[in-house]
Parts: C-alpha cells; sequence; structure tokens
C-alpha cells in the first residue's frame, strides 16, 4: 500500500511535468502511434499530448509574483511555490475522425472519440491498420490520466538591484527516477513603476510595476514499444536496428510579461496582474521505433523490416499564446507575511485557469 501510495503522489505531483514517472504505461507505450508511420503518429501526438503541453505551458508562467513592490539593494527573497493549470472540459477528448489519419482508421467507425492525456482512466478505440479488405488490429489509443491538473512546483529567488529592479530566478534541480529525468530553470526582472508616475509615489500603500519572466523546462523519459506492440513481427536483420533506448524528450519554453497592482496593509498584501503567455514545446522521439511495412503485406501477417523501422522519427513543435492587450490573462491573490515567513495564494483566469500557492522568507 505504501509503494502505490508513493507512486501515486510521484505521478500527480510530476507526470503532468510531462510523464515523468515509469508507472504509467500510457506514457511508456506512446511510441505505438508510430505503427502506420510518422505522419499518423504527428496526428495522433498533437490532440493527445496538447493539453498537458499546453497545460504546463500555463503553470510554468505562474508563481513569478506574490506583490508588485520592489525590493530594496539588497533586499531578497525565497520562495517555494506550486502552480497548477487547470486543463478545460473541452481539452479532455478528441475525435480521431476529425484528425485525417491516413494509414489508420477506427476499428468500429461508431466508436472514435479518445480521452486525451487529460482525460477518463478509458480504453481508447481500437485502430486497425488501414487495408481494404483486411480488419488488422494496429494498437488501443491510451488511456487518459484521469487527472486535470498540471502542475509545476519551483524554488524562486529575488533580490533587489537599483532603482526598484528586481532580479528573479528559479530552478527546480534535476530529478531522476526510472530511466527518466525532468529538471527547471528561470529568470525574470521586476521594475517598479508608480516611482515614475506623478502623484502615485505619495500613495504608500499601492504599488505599481511590470514583470518579465523565461522559464524552460527538459525531460526525458524512457518509453518502450516493440513490434509486438503494434501486431507485427520482426523481420529486422540490420544490427543496428534496436528497440531500446527508446526516449520522449521534451523542451518547453514559456514567456510571460504582466502589468502588476498591489496594496500593502499591515500582514497582507492584495495584489493583481494582467498580462500574456507565449509557449513552445519541442517533443521528440529518439531511438528506432517498429513501424509495419504494410506495402509489404501479403495477406498473411504484418512484419517490421529494415525498410520500415525508422529512426528518431518525431519532432513535433507545439505553440500556445495565452492573453494580449485586448483580453489580458488576469490575476488576483493575497499575501500573508509574518516576520520575514510569507504565505500567498492566487488564481488566475485564462484559458487554463491557475491556481498558486507558495510558502517563502522575504527581507525588503
Amino acid at each position: 500500500m505504501k509503494t502505490i501510495l508513493c507512486r501515486r503522489f510521484t505521478l500527480i505531483l510530476f507526470l503532468p511535468l510531462f510523464m515523468m514517472t515509469p508507472a504509467n504505461a500510457q506514457v511508456k507505450n506512446l511510441g505505438q502511434m508510430m505503427a502506420a508511420g510518422t505522419e499518423d503518429a504527428e496526428k495522433l501526438f498533437q490532440p493527445y499530448l496538447s493539453p498537458y503541453m499546453d497545460g504546463f505551458g500555463a503553470a510554468m508562467a505562474g508563481g513569478w509574483y506574490n506583490t508588485a513592490e520592489a525590493h530594496k539593494p539588497g533586499g531578497f527573497e525565497i520562495s517555494f511555490t506550486l502552480n497548477a493549470a487547470m486543463v478545460p472540459d473541452e481539452f479532455t477528448t478528441f475525435d480521431i475522425n476529425q484528425i485525417g489519419l491516413e494509414l489508420l482508421i477506427p476499428a468500429n467507425s461508431s466508436d472514435h472519440i479518445t480521452p486525451t492525456v487529460a482525460g477518463l482512466a478509458e480504453d481508447g478505440p481500437q485502430l486497425n491498420y488501414n487495408i481494404d479488405g483486411y480488419d488488422l488490429k494496429a494498437f488501443d489509443m491510451p488511456q487518459g490520466l484521469d487527472w486535470r491538473y498540471v502542475p509545476a512546483p519551483t524554488i524562486q529567488a529575488g533580490v533587489g538591484l537599483y532603482k526598484g529592479t528586481d532580479l528573479l530566478g528559479r530552478y527546480l534541480p534535476n530529478i531522476k527516477a526510472g530511466g527518466s529525468e525532468i529538471g527547471l530553470w528561470g529568470i525574470g526582472g521586476r521594475h517598479d513603476i508608480k516611482q515614475w508616475i506623478p502623484g502615485l509615489k505619495k500613495l504608500p500603500i499601492l504599488q505599481l510595476s511590470v514583470m518579465y519572466g523565461y522559464t524552460k523546462l527538459h525531460s526525458n523519459v524512457g518509453i518502450s514499444v516493440t513490434p509486438s506492440n503494434i501486431h507485427a513481427v520482426d523481420n529486422t536483420t540490420d544490427p543496428d536496428i534496436t528497440w531500446e533506448n527508446q526516449q520522449l524528450k521534451i523542451v518547453a519554453e514559456s514567456h510571460t510579461a504582466n502589468l502588476l497592482v498591489a496594496a500593502t496593509l499591515p500582514v497582507i498584501t492584495f495584489y493583481g496582474g494582467a498580462g500574456f503567455i507565449q509557449t513552445k514545446s519541442n517533443l521528440k522521439l529518439e531511438g528506432y521505433y517498429p513501424v509495419a511495412d504494410l506495402s509489404g503485406f501479403t495477406g498473411t501477417e504484418l512484419a517490421v523490416t529494415n525498410e520500415s523501422a525508422a529512426l528518431d522519427p518525431i519532432d513535433m513543435i507545439f505553440e500556445n499564446k495565452d492573453g494580449d492587450i485586448r483580453k489580458p490573462r488576469l490575476n488576483i491573490g493575497f499575501r500573508l507575511k509574518m516576520s520575514i515567513v510569507t504565505l500567498n495564494f492566487d488564481y488566475t483566469r485564462a484559458i487554463f485557469n491557475v491556481f498558486t500557492a507558495g510558502i517563502g522568507v522575504s527581507w525588503r
């Protein structure tokens, strides 16, 4: 029971950081989407994984601030922050018939709605190879994780420099488990603009500033798919072709900029922000992956051959933008300060809503 609980906690905390734990069969077998080749695989990867890709981009942009007040030169803050983006309902399933597959088709024409990675933990529809006159199984679409919250834990620090300017940094040390690895870092800044606006600088409880933050995550996940996983036999003869050392690699980058406002009272600070995020994620499959040789099908059994096996077949880009001048992402929250210890909570309203909680120490 203890082991199960530990795995569940790891799954909840780190799997949405692009599938960290090897306990998740859905992730380990994602390579089976390569069954009929790269083009169909990319069409499946995009809707299946994008809810977590976009959700994590939104979560990475959270937690950069818990006030609009800059530190004095030499002042500092160190905090642990957990951001969690919520995947909207409409991104928990997708329609296989709407993505333009060519060499794969649903085995049952009426069963074509499948969970995304954020969807329910229910079996997806069976996909067959699209060969006239034959019903040959390729694979079953993976289940969802039945978990719509995409967390992004970070350790963050800020230090005051000069004229109401802070240097901000964040870090998540490399974590390794079961042949997988994940790490995160970021850098940003905040500048007090209240000081430059006549009249406002005389209001002691009001702070007004702007900030920018850049976050980068890398993740390497060991996966495993062999010809038997795509219902084919292994007819490869090249000794260099091996189904070992398969990796799912993701590099995600997030940019955010915000206008911040805060009201500082004894013990409590109320703060808010309006801005945008822009994210870009690069997903790669590295290693050899089995692809059925449909051109060589003779009506007996499908095979993977030297010619059909795919090396480093996937190199995809996921891009997302949330918020602009006309409709910014809106954030509101509060911070409690007891001596040098701070506690904060905030909520960001956007396509992917984000909840943020943090604890830290601050010396202004």
